[in-house]
């Protein structure tokens, strides 16, 4: 079972956030909070609604694609980067497993908090969402590139 960590520290400048001010920082760290999630302990089960962003702090999170015939590796989300946007974002469940490939601390922010933080901090989530839109565009490109490669 993932440990709700109790701190007063601030999401740092990593990944998504490198850009974003620390007080945006500090304002959106508020809405979430910090987990600890053991080594292979799950963070998302794919098929299910997920509901929140996270965002990796420090360890990194395996992704896989689980089908009825095999499981398939789809990769690693380090430190700074985040995991269930999409899911969290468009309202769907979530498209693969994710668990943690060593111990790993999470922040995670439901999607009605995040609506409370878009409200009260616009400025701050206006910063935060260009992020997640260019972290998106990112993805897609390189899922785009990975399947060129393939035909």
């Amino acid at each position: 079972m993932p440990e709700i960590l109790e701190t007063s520290e601030i999401l740092p400048p990593l990944g998504i956030l490198a850009h974003v001010t620390p007080g945006s920082r500090a304002a959106l760290t508020d809405g979430g909070e910090f987990v600890h999630y053991a080594k292979g302990e799950a963070v998302l089960q794919q098929g299910e609604a997920t509901g929140h962003l996270f965002i990796v702090v420090s360890g990194e999170l395996a992704v896989t694609l689980r089908s009825p015939e095999q499981l398939v590796p789809l990769g690693y989300i380090h430190e700074g980067e985040t995991v269930g946007e999409m899911g969290f974002l468009e309202e769907v469940e979530a498209s693969a497993f994710v668990a943690a490939a060593v111990p790993s601390k999470v922040w995670q922010i439901s999607r009605d908090a995040f609506e409370v933080f878009l409200t009260k901090s616009p400025v701050a989530g206006n910063e935060l969402l260009k992020e997640i839109v260019k972290l998106l565009s990112r993805r897609a490109r390189k899922g785009h590139e990975r399947l060129t490669e393939v035909e």
